[in-house]
């Protein structure tokens, strides 16, 4: 893995996966995910890399609507991607919702 592709991740709002061209079957099973993240508070965004990895990301946006992906996050997105498209699964990932005082 390079760290350097890694720490560069690039953020797209979920309408970039229409334009893809996934399999009908395919959107419609983001299509739920993100219906499902939209109930419990959720905003789906599509995180992306410079080699082709990318992954569908689950973000808590409160009343800022603001969101920050560190290289750490971003660096841990990226592994369970590669992890998990390696696999055959698709990469629907949540990041984690924390509060700073």
């Amino acid at each position: 893995m390079s760290r350097k592709i890694a720490n560069n991740a690039l953020m797209h709002p979920f309408s970039v996966l229409r334009q893809i061209g996934f399999s009908n079957r395919l959107m419609q099973r983001l299509e739920r995910y993100r219906s499902q993240q939209d109930k419990q508070g959720r905003v789906v965004g599509v995180l992306s890399w410079a080699d082709g990895t990318w992954c569908a990301l689950s973000l808590h946006c409160e009343k800022i609507g603001a969101v920050i992906v560190d290289e750490g996050q971003q660096t841990q997105a990226y592994q369970d991607a590669r992890s998990m498209l390696s696999g055959g699964f698709l990469p629907l990932l949540s990041l984690r919702w924390e509060t700073h005082a």
